[in-house]
């Protein structure tokens, strides 16, 4: 079936391709109408443009799709008569059809190669009656049975008929057709055919004029054909045709999720194609893909981009090439590219660095009073400590959920050896990020391990000025306490931070170290600030200067700044810097030489004098005995008040072993009242152990100390020793008092016993109530039958 604007046109149609079909329209009303076609298997089809009917004048060299009546154009034409088209709408069966109709894709499952149209060589009854009359009785079937044969009976009837009403034309053309035979007879036998050769040559004479009149218009017809052709192929599969160009735009857009998508339905509807253009196309898309894919590549690898960035990219390769492992590529290059980062970044400020170094020189190489200037201006030292910790808390934590993503999707046969070789780059990144900032702001704290392994890759930084040196290391610490926070919260382990954790340690002994020299130097200058103005204390009856009160200012100032490199609390991972034995006796030494460093102020007041300069000093400045008295007297008040409040900053500063004597004795007083509380009946075994071992260890301690020390530190060393053994005679075992006999015995001859019973005595007086305490649970023990505290 094929119905152009309403009118069968299938007498008139020619196929020419699958997406071709000519024919005639005929008599057909002027306007848009559909086209509708049926397939000898059933299949209907309606195209989407409507065809539009129109009448125009077309000349006779004009091109033109359409039969042209020639009858306007071509003299001697008689008219065409129209022929009404009759269309007959009845049922075959002479019954009003079903409403309700089967589905046609059922009918054509049960029916194949077969239709219900009339008039299809496969018309198939059963289609028929089920698309039409589903419904139908036994007796309208039987009914339907009359009417066609009484529809047969009349088509035979109308049939006479017609050629009863057109027996004459019949008759003319059968008079006309045998008239020709007998002139074509008669003509044969009169030789009269030699005729038609001359007839024959002037036929073929007029169609090769005929065909070099109309071989332009049938030439331009030809071309417009296939370029009609042509764009049609191209809008039909425009898709394909501009996908090349499509994905060149996606990609300088950035978007390769279109370009993935777009790729994927490509290679769906035309991978298996046999046209050679399709396969053309498909083989240009390809090497696009590939260009495509070593681009992702190449911003994976190359270019360090964010952790959500970079898992699009890892899920976009992998589509494209299931068999790859772009993860651990990119966690390999992205080790590779933030190492060298690293070292790049110490070039860019060393440069910076020796650059402003040159400048300043060049700049106050004529005054030889600002060479300090060049010192404290040059500070890039601290821009690169920023710039690296700033760098590693942006890349580090995509690093690591990298690693994570990797390991808890691999499939690989080597995941653990790959996890442990991340673990290993990840180790070596923060270690050589720690070497870097330990190396700018300590450069001698480097270990000769690491040296020898890097060799000359560590920059020589310019040397700064000590206030400058100071604030790096602050800076410095702070921010490295703040990227091992960082760190920790974004799920690292200790054992990886461990190194930063280290380099703060060292950062923060340093600072201690600086704090303390700046605060020793600070008190031998106040030297120069003594003025030997006394103030008279009423209540002690004691009289000092204002030396005192200089020193505790500064030995205070000095202990506040070195608060928060001594402090732990809220920085995970750190430990005491007294916890560590090195770290201990260094940093007790430093404090030892910051309280005694009034040593220093006195001795620049008088020891440290040169003769000449005593001979030349100014009138007011010489050295006389009320002068060294009241020095005497700033030394006594220092003992006797100074150090108590110094000794009390200390503790609050963090600074742990200020006065360990007292804190045993009250320590152990602090744990009998713990152990009388909760579990009197081991009080005494359990303060017998705590005893013993503290004594040991200060004994040990007391060992290790140098054959030629000072009456006055052997005084003291016994004084502490009979103190103790006093005060903790109770809990001390037989062994432990025969180790403190014998080596008190190797003293004797060399302490002031006077100066021994007076401590003893100012012991027993300020320490009363505790030293009763301790006796008291000694006279408890006797009693059996009250286990109870006396206290």
């Amino acid at each position: 079936m094929l119905f152009i604007c309403g009118i069968d046109s299938l007498w008139s149609m020619k196929w020419k391709s699958p997406s071709k079909i000519i024919a005639r329209v005929g008599a057909a009303s002027r306007g848009p109408g559909e086209v509708r076609i049926v397939t000898k298997s059933g299949g209907k089809g309606t195209s989407n443009v409507k065809f539009r009917v129109f009448i125009t004048q077309i000349g006779p060299l004009e091109e033109s799709a359409v039969w042209v009546d020639e009858t306007r154009t071509v003299p001697g034409r008689e008219a065409i008569r129209s022929v009404p088209q009759i269309q007959d709408e009845r049922d075959a069966l002479g019954l009003v059809p079903s409403q309700k109709r089967m589905d046609q894709i059922v009918l054509s499952r049960d029916f194949p190669d077969c239709s219900g149209n009339l008039r299809m060589e496969n018309f198939s009854p059963q289609w028929y009656l089920l698309e039409n009359h589903a419904d139908a009785t036994i007796e309208d079937l039987r009914t339907a049975i009359k009417n066609m044969e009484l529809a047969k009976q009349n088509d035979a009837k109308r049939s006479e008929e017609m050629h009863k009403a057109n027996l004459y034309s019949l008759i003319n053309c059968v008079d006309t057709l045998a008239n020709l035979h007998q002139a074509l007879e008669k003509g044969e036998n009169a030789d009269h055919f030699a005729a038609l050769g001359n007839i024959s040559k002037l036929i073929k004479d007029s169609k090769t004029k005929a065909e070099s009149v109309f071989a332009d218009v049938l030439k331009r017809k030809d071309d417009a054909d296939a370029t009609r052709n042509a764009l049609g192929v191209i809008v039909r599969f425009k898709f394909i045709f501009f996908l090349s160009s499509k994905i060149e735009e996606s990609m300088k857009k950035g978007e390769y999720i279109t370009i993935l998508n777009d790729y994927t339905r490509a290679k769906s509807l035309y991978s298996d194609t046999d046209v050679p253009l399709f396969r053309e196309l498909m083989t240009e898309i390809d090497a696009k893909m590939e260009v495509f894919k070593e681009e992702m590549k190449r911003k994976l690898i190359d270019t360090p981009v964010s952790y959500e960035e970079q898992s699009k990219l890892i899920k976009y390769l992998k589509i494209l090439d299931p068999e790859s492992d772009p993860t651990w590529d990119c966690i390999t290059s992205y080790y590779v590219w933030l190492e060298k980062s690293l070292w790049d970044m110490q070039e860019k400020f060393l440069k910076k660095a020796i650059d402003e170094e040159e400048e300043d020189k060049m700049r106050y190489s004529s005054n030889t009073q600002n060479q300090h200037m060049i010192l404290t201006k040059t500070n890039e030292i601290q821009n690169f400590v920023t710039t690296l910790v700033e760098l590693l808390l942006s890349k580090l934590p995509s690093f690591w959920k990298l690693a994570n993503t990797y390991h808890s999707s691999s499939a690989s046969p080597d995941a653990i050896q790959r996890l442990e070789d991340i673990n290993t780059m990840l180790t070596t990144l923060i270690n050589v990020s720690s070497w870097l900032v330990l190396n700018a702001l300590i450069t001698k704290a480097l270990p000769d391990s690491v040296l020898n392994q890097y060799g000359n890759q560590f920059a020589k930084w310019p040397a700064v000025s000590a206030d400058i040196g100071r604030s790096n290391l602050q800076q410095s610490l702070k921010t490295t306490r703040s990227l091992i926070a960082s760190l920790l919260e974004n799920q690292f382990t200790l054992t990886h931070v461990q190194p930063l954790i280290e380099l703060c340690m060292t950062v923060r002994l340093k600072l201690v170290s600086d704090f303390v020299d700046s605060g020793i130097e600070r008190v031998a200058l106040l030297a120069h600030r003594i003025n030997w103005k006394q103030d008279i204390l009423d209540r002690a009856q004691q009289t000092k200067t204002i030396l005192p009160d200089y020193y505790e200012n500064e030995i205070c100032e000095c202990l506040t700044r070195t608060r928060d490199a001594l402090s732990t609390t809220g920085y995970p991972g750190e430990a005491c810097l007294f916890s560590r034995e090195l770290f201990r006796e260094t940093i007790i030494d430093l404090f030892f030489r910051l309280i005694t460093s009034i040593k220093i102020c006195f001795d620049r007041l008088f020891i440290r004098q040169r003769p000449q300069q005593l001979e030349t000093q100014k009138k007011g400045n010489e050295i006389t005995t009320k002068k060294l008295l009241i020095a005497v007297g700033d030394i006594e008040f220092i003992i006797a008040k100074t150090l108590n409040n110094v000794g009390k900053k200390m503790q609050e500063c963090g600074v742990k072993h200020v006065d360990q004597i007292q804190e045993m004795i009250l320590c152990s007083v602090l744990q009998q009242a713990e152990l009388e509380l909760y579990a009197p009946q081991l009080a005494i075994e359990c303060l017998q152990q705590t005893v013993s071992t503290a004594l040991e260890d200060l004994l040990t301690h007391f060992s290790r100390l140098n054959q030629d020390t000072s009456p006055l530190i052997v005084t003291q060393i016994v004084i502490d020793l009979t103190g103790l053994e006093e005060a903790l005679s109770t809990y001390a075992t037989l062994a432990i008092r025969v180790q403190i006999n014998t080596y008190r015995a190797g003293l004797v001859g060399r302490f002031d016993n006077h100066r021994l019973q007076q401590c003893l005595k100012n012991m027993r007086t300020t320490m009363r109530m505790a030293l009763q305490s301790l006796e008291q649970h000694a006279d408890s023990l006797d009693d059996d039958a009250n286990n109870t505290s006396n206290i």
